[in-house]
């Protein structure tokens, strides 16, 4: 039959084209065609098919075409020689049945199909059992056809290629076999397709060659091994009440295969295949994952083979080659399936091998760049689940393994953040094991601690000089969203007054300190996100004092026993030293905010709310790492660090939580008070010039003073040998500041932090300041300055912080000081009145008057208008005072109140005038309007009072006196105005003889005319 290549579809009417390709089909099963003219016509079929499956004549196409394919495969002869065209056709045939559509109009053909396809398993060559494979995989997953004996049969076929597998390997790897020169090997000798050069004439030297490429058989291809067992997993998902039994028979020999390895003789023999090592790799990986799949459900029957399964995982992770990164992969996917169950406990014993990365990666360049973070997490699950039973040598290596992984800038920052995470979870265990063993746990902890260290140093050098650049200040991008993220106070101990804001910042502080020009080229680095960096720094602090715990807890190398509370060697405190400066850098990652619209801004530097609770939180974690330490080496550390700890708090308020922290815990308040506060009265003159450093400083002595409420028997005694220093310098200070404002506002913080009356120790030491310094606030409120100022100094004088008595001797200092402030706002008024009750309530009433008779009068009248002050609390405070001098205050009457008489209480008739511009109305009473007094008949009240024009009485009268001879009386003419120019002259003339006359009444008018 000779082949005519068919013209395209879509000139070829469609039932032609149909009955082309049934007549090619035909000829499948004609002996007298050959088999180059039937691949011509398959090749044809094939690429047309997609039309053929579109056809309306399709379904009865495939009637015929199904048996004739299935006929022709059987009845033909299987071929192991690529290059045959008989080969060629068999697999471009199978090919068609492939890409047949699974619908129904196959569902009727299915169990034929099958058929033929589970007998050519154990016949065919390797690539045509390939494909058998792929049509029974699909077939069963699309119609899932009853079981039949068939697939018991299979079942027990791909059984025994696992039993015969050992004799395959050694075949193939131990005993190879030398082809002779000028032989086609048989199948069986080939492991994987070969090509061989044969001389057609072998007695000629200069005879042609010919090459012929052997295909091995599918029973003893790897290839095929490697693809079975997810046939045998398909199948127990679809019959697993018929075969799971027969699945369970698989387990032993799943052990056996995975332990199956080639010798290192035999990998150096020159007949080895590294492309069929790489399948016989590849076969046990696949059967691996075969029993990844099925080891929840034969668990106790597996756990008797547990050794050998560990055994034969270790050897995979060894023996897999390095360029098969994509085997590794799926190697490490099974091991992490097998690694969650309870079995995980077998590989205790063999952990440092898996801390081996020559091991678990491999040295593969490919394996080392992909599929590190797979890696990691597979045995970061590992050695969490199995810690308590690891030894201190095995803890040991997880922890140079995992911090390896902190600072590797290559790996993805989840992978970091779960190294970080690990690590925190084995820091308990080396304290324990270390006690055990009497180990050196306490040098494990410390070398993790540097490594979270360092990572600190990273961020802050590279991640967040990056993120900054991509930032915007916050005053470009306009009004945010304040209610995006709620606000958080950011002082969690003492109440503080908000500081001047200063200008907002551009970059970070942190990026600042640390920007180099040599730095340029560490920008490849990999860039986290915000939240994954904020992430990490999070595990980080909470790392940190994770290790803190533990170090304390463990006993120092040398000791006989364990000392609690025990002082930092110098070595270790230089850690926490650098902690200190680079975590604080690093925590700049929290001034990052993001807007609605995604771009990212720079928080204020000044800003005074924390606008994440877990920025909060992470600032409060990384404090208490500080607070249960020694004393002495907290000391150390912030004697050494609290300038740095100042400047950064200067660029980032949210790091005041810091400093609260501290000074709101009984442990270390006394004592980083103390460090506090002499380094600001070091710095106390600064506070006259520099308007944004004095604004800090003066927050933070107020932290300090406010601890002092919090912890009075220990920080009173803080305060004692500095209340000297800090009043005396603060009043010299003021006296030649450019800006003395501030010194002022540092004596009204301390003593208002003081004045409680509960501070004794700090009373006496005040005593000898008292003087002096009621003297020199008295000539500061007494002479010519703003009256903030001179508010400031009046409320000094009220609040000095000692006893009553102790302020006897001095009380006309405070005379005039309380007048004004009874005088003042709101605040100064109360202070005042407080002050003035205290007296009356404690002191003498002679005593007291002697003292404010030479004030009594202004006194006085300031108390009487103090009781119709607006607020009720101040005017009930001042009748109370009244009340409490029970008429003696008449005997300091120099002179009366000064009153306003109103006639009535309560306000009279109103004319209420409404303006369109303006929304409240105008109310004019009725009671100011003098009309009455004066006589509307009067020519001079007419004459100023009201015109013709406006008033409807006067219009009145000048009818009836004048008539119709009114100006505007007349008729005018449309665009004329009222008066001519000589009528003007006559009204003017007029005018100038009423006021020479000035006629009282009408009367004298008519005379005058």
């Amino acid at each position: 039959m000779a082949f005519v290549p068919t013209p395209s579809p879509t000139v070829v009417d469609q039932t032609t084209l149909m009955k082309k390709y049934l007549q090619f089909v035909a000829a499948l099963t004609d002996n007298n065609t050959p088999d180059e003219t039937k691949l011509k016509m398959m090749q044809e079929v094939s690429e047309n098919f997609e039309n053929v499956t579109s056809s309306p004549q399709y379904s009865t196409f495939l009637e015929h075409i199904i048996p004739r394919f299935l006929t022709f495969l059987q009845d033909g002869e299987v071929q192991f020689l690529q290059e045959k065209p008989a080969q060629q056709l068999r697999k471009l045939v199978l090919e068609i049945i492939h890409r047949i559509p699974t619908n129904e109009h196959l569902r009727p053909h299915t169990k034929n199909i099958l058929s033929v396809m589970f007998r050519f398993l154990e016949t065919e060559s390797e690539e045509n059992v390939l494909i058998c494979l792929r049509i029974i995989i699909e077939l069963h997953k699309q119609f899932r056809p009853p079981i039949t004996q068939e697939i018991h049969h299979f079942l027990e076929f791909v059984k025994q290629i696992y039993k015969e597998l050992p004799k395959v390997v050694n075949r193939y790897f131990e005993n190879p076999q030398v082809v002779p020169e000028n032989t086609v090997p048989s199948p069986e000798m080939v492991g994987m397709i070969t090509s061989v050069v044969v001389k057609t004439n072998p007695e000629r030297e200069d005879s042609e060659t010919r090459t012929h490429t052997i295909i091995p058989r599918g029973s003893l291809s790897l290839k095929v091994l490697a693809e079975l067992p997810i046939i045998v997993v398909l199948m127990y998902q679809l019959y697993k009440l018929n075969i799971h039994n027969v699945v369970a028979e698989f387990v032993p020999l799943i052990m056996n295969t995975i332990m199956l390895q080639v010798s290192s003789q035999a990998r150096q023999h020159k007949l080895y295949n590294k492309e069929l090592y790489a399948d016989f790799i590849a076969a046990q990986i696949k059967t691996l994952s075969f029993l990844a799949y099925i080891i929840r459900i034969y668990q106790d029957l597996v756990a008797k083979y547990s050794q050998q399964m560990v055994k034969g995982m270790l050897q995979l992770l060894s023996n897999c080659p390095s360029e098969t990164a994509h085997l590794r992969k799926e190697l490490l996917i099974a091991a992490k399936h097998i690694l969650t169950t309870d079995l995980r406990s077998q590989f205790i014993p063999c952990m440092d091998k898996l801390f081996d990365e020559s091991i678990l990666i491999g040295q593969g360049y490919t394996a080392r760049e992909t599929l590190r973070p797979l890696a990691y997490s597979t045995l970061a699950d590992l050695v969490h689940h199995v810690r308590q039973n690891l030894p201190l040598n095995d803890l040991s290596l997880a922890v140079q393994l995992f911090a390896k992984n902190i600072d590797d800038e290559s790996l993805p920052s989840s992978i970091q953040t779960m190294s970080c995470k690990l690590l925190l979870n084995l820091v308990d265990c080396i304290r324990s094991k270390s006690e055990q063993e009497n180990g050196n746990g306490r040098d494990v902890l410390m070398r993790m601690l540097e490594v979270f260290v360092l990572k600190f140093h990273t961020i802050a050098r590279y991640q967040l000089v990056t993120i900054f650049k991509k930032c915007k200040p916050q005053s470009e991008l306009g009004v945010v969203d304040a209610g995006a993220l709620p606000g958080v106070p950011a002082t969690p101990t003492a109440p503080v007054p908000l500081p001047t804001p200063a200008p907002p910042v551009v970059a970070s502080p942190a990026a600042n300190s640390f920007e180099k020009p040599g730095d340029k080229e560490k920008e490849d680095k990999q860039t986290f996100q915000v939240s994954d960096c904020r992430s990490l720094v999070k595990t980080l602090v909470c790392g940190v004092k994770t290790i803190t715990w533990g170090i304390t807890s463990c006993k120092a190398p040398g000791e006989a026993q364990f000392i609690p509370n025990k002082q930092l060697q110098p070595k270790e405190t230089q850690i926490y030293i650098k902690l200190v400066k680079y975590a604080m850098q690093a925590l700049d990652i929290y001034q990052v905010q993001i807007a609605g619209n995604g771009q990212t801004y720079i928080r204020v530097a000044n800003c005074q709310t924390v606008r994440m609770k877990e920025e909060k939180e992470v600032l409060e974690h990384f404090a208490g790492v500080f607070t249960m330490m020694n004393p002495l080496t907290f000391k150390e550390i912030f004697q050494t660090t609290v300038p740095y700890m100042v400047e950064r708090i200067s660029k980032n308020y949210a790091l005041q939580i810091v400093a609260n922290s501290f000074l709101a815990n009984p442990s270390t308040s006394a004592l980083f008070a103390t460090i506090l506060v002499e380094y600001l009265l070091e710095r106390l003159p600064e506070m006259g010039s520099n308007i944004e450093l004095s604004n800090l400083y003066l927050k933070l002595f107020k932290l300090v003073f406010g601890s002092v409420s919090l912890f009075a028997a220990e920080n009173e005694q803080m305060l004692k040998p500095h209340l000297h220093k800090i009043v005396n310098s603060s009043m010299e200070l003021a006296q030649s500041a450019k800006e003395p404002y501030n010194y002022f506002l540092l004596l009204r913080a301390l003593f208002r932090s003081i004045g409680g009356g509960s501070h004794d120790l700090l009373y006496q030491e005040f005593l000898p300041l008292l003087p002096n310094l009621l003297q020199g606030l008295n000539m500061l409120q007494s002479g010519l300055h703003k009256q903030h100022m001179k508010d400031l100094f009046v409320e000094l004088c009220l609040t000095v912080p000692v006893r009553l008595s102790s302020l006897l001797p001095y009380l006309p200092m405070l005379m005039d000081p309380l007048v004004s402030a009874l005088n003042g706002s709101q605040t100064l008024v109360s202070q005042g009145l407080r002050t003035l009750e205290l007296c009356v309530d404690n002191l003498q009433p002679d005593f007291l008057y002697d003292h404010i008779q030479p004030v009594r009068a202004e006194l006085m009248q300031a108390l009487w208008r103090t009781l119709r002050n607006p607020a009720d609390t101040i005017s009930h405070v001042a009748y109370r005072v009244l009340g409490k001098f029970g008429g003696s205050n008449r005997k300091m009457l120099k002179e009366s109140q000064k009153l306003q008489y109103v006639m009535t209480e309560v306000q009279g008739p109103s004319t209420t005038i409404e303006f369109s511009d303006c929304k409240a109305s105008v109310q004019l009473p009725m009671e100011k309007n003098q009309l009455d007094d004066h006589d509307l008949t009067e020519g001079y009240f007419k004459q100023n009072g009201a015109t013709c024009f406006t008033s409807a009485k006067s219009t009145a009268e000048t009818e009836s006196f004048f008539g119709n001879r009114v100006i505007s009386k007349g008729l005018w003419s449309p665009r004329s105005p009222d008066l001519t120019p000589p009528d003007f002259f006559l009204w003017g003339l007029l005018k100038g003889e009423f006021h020479r006359i000035k006629p009282r009444t009408v009367e004298d008018l008519k005379e005058n005319l």
